[in-house]
This record gives C-alpha cells, structure tokens and sequence, in this order.
C-alpha cells in the first residue's frame, strides 16, 4: 500500500462523516419544519374565526365607524353586562372554592359508605346538557327556592353548574399528598386548623388554582343555563351578544361586542397565570 493512498483514508472517511451528519441535519431540519406547520395550521384554524370578527367588528356599520363600534362598547350599556357577567363569576368562584376544599378534604381524607356514589352526584352537572339543567333549575327555583330571574339565581345557577370542575382538581391534589405531612405537623404541636391552613392548603394550590380558572371560562362565557334563569332586566356579556344577534343580526357593533368579551376574558386569564400561575401552575407556555 503506498503512502498516498494512505494519506487519502482520513479525508475519505472525513468526507463520508460530513455526508452523513448533513443528512442527519436535513432529516432534523425537516421534522422541525413538519412539526412547526402541523402547529401552525392548526392554530391558523382555531384563531381564524376570532379573526374573523376583529376584521368584521373594525369596518364601518349602521352608523359608526371602526372607533364608534368599540366606542358603542364601553360607552353604552355593554359595560354594564360586563359588570354582571364578572359579578356573577367571580361569586361562583368564591363559593365553589369555599365549598370544594373542605368536601374534597373530606372525600379523601375520611371513609364513610356511599363516597362513591355521593362523588357522582356531585359531578352530575357536568354530565347533564346545559338545556335539561336550564329547565330543572327554573323549576327548582321557580316553586322551592324563589330565587328565579334574580342575580341570587344567577349565581346559585352558576355555582351548581361548575362545582364539579372545582371539585376534581382539588380531589386529585389531597390524592397526591401524602398524610404524614399533617401527623408530622400534628405531633410538632400544630392544631388541626393550623395544619390545614399552613400546611394543606398551600400544598393543594395547584388544584385550587386549576379548579378557579376552569370555572371563571365555563361561567364567564355561559349563556345557555342564563336564558333560562335570568330575568328580563338581566342579561350577562354572552347573553346580550345572544339576543342582539337574535333581533338585529349580525351588525358590526355586536362583532365589537363579541371582540371586547373575548378579549377581555383572555386577558384576565393571562393575568391569572402571571400572578398565580408563577406559584402554582409552573410548566406552562405563559411561565
């Protein structure tokens, strides 16, 4: 073998790795690019119809022009739907937490016949169409309670309709944590309460954090249980966008209103994850 065919093998074999390596890097490069367009198209698809209304909500309508429509928004009566809507949410919130974590704590911490059973009732709202729960509170309401078409009903409504999703989430976080934190805390010289609100609750945040934000969308963004429980003076933001749609059709103005709603809703989410979220909900694509 002479010495310049020896002297060839390196760059040979150079040549064979650099071959390889760029296609390694091509079929890298190319799974990248499939993956970002799978993403891609289908967030062009669930963004589109929102889109679609801010680009319907900025042309020129019945008698307003692009700033008029959103000027129509919080210098009308919208502003007061709003109110209504926020103030029904964040009722349902407050009472589906207070009543959640000690239910939840109770379901998994004690044993008692019919848990089971009594765990399904409880997320039977949840199973339940909206239209057959819209009716069956009506009646309740109607001749039990005589909480109908009052903002009392509204948010007895709400609260009855979410309490599973706050439930759940708080169930699954006392799952996870283990009982030797709180006979640890209890055999330190904790009371029971102490324990509970020093050492429980700040290690269930997750769960309480998860059950808030699923009921603030389903009760900020309901409309259905609301046609039938609200009165005739009382309409929330996804109502008031119901029945203008109904009697004037799809003007611009209520594209506005949608839009405000819309971003108004999402805005309060992102908020609540950057002051909760940063806590509880680390991992998250807003983190």
């Amino acid at each position: 073998m002479s010495a310049a065919d020896t002297s060839l093998r390196p760059t040979q074999t150079t040549v064979l790795l650099r071959g390889r390596s760029w296609r390694l890097l091509s079929a890298r490069r190319l799974t990248d690019l499939l993956m970002h367009g799978y993403v891609l198209v289908w967030l062009l698809i669930f963004v589109l119809p929102f889109l679609a209304l801010l680009q319907y909500s900025m042309q020129k309508g019945r008698g307003y022009d692009p700033i008029g429509n959103f000027s129509y928004v919080f210098l009308g009566t919208f502003k007061e739907n709003l109110l209504l809507s926020l103030q029904v949410t964040l009722s349902a919130i407050v009472l589906n937490t207070l009543i959640a974590v000690p239910a939840a704590y109770a379901i998994v911490r004690f044993s008692f016949r019919g848990k089971r059973a009594i765990l399904a009732l409880l997320n039977l709202p949840l199973y339940t169409p909206a239209a057959v729960m819209g009716l069956g509170l009506l009646l309740v309401f109607n001749l039990v309670y005589h909480i109908q078409q009052s903002t009392v009903g509204l948010i007895a409504a709400m609260t009855l309709g979410t309490f599973g999703l706050a439930l759940m989430p708080v169930i699954v976080s006392l799952k996870d944590l283990p009982p030797a934190f709180e006979e640890a805390s209890l055999c330190l010289g904790a009371t029971r309460w102490q324990t509970f609100t020093r050492i429980v609750l700040p290690l269930i945040g997750p769960g309480i954090s998860a059950g808030v934000l699923l009921t603030f969308v389903i009760v900020f963004n309901e409309f259905l249980v609301t046609l039938f429980i609200a009165g005739a003076g009382q309409q929330t933001a996804p109502l008031r966008v119901y029945s203008l749609i109904r009697s004037a059709g799809i003007a611009n103005t209520t594209a506005a209103l949608a839009v405000a709603m819309q971003t108004i809703s999402f805005l309060l989410i992102v908020l609540f994850f950057r002051i909760v979220g940063s806590r509880y909900l680390r991992g998250t694509y807003l983190m």
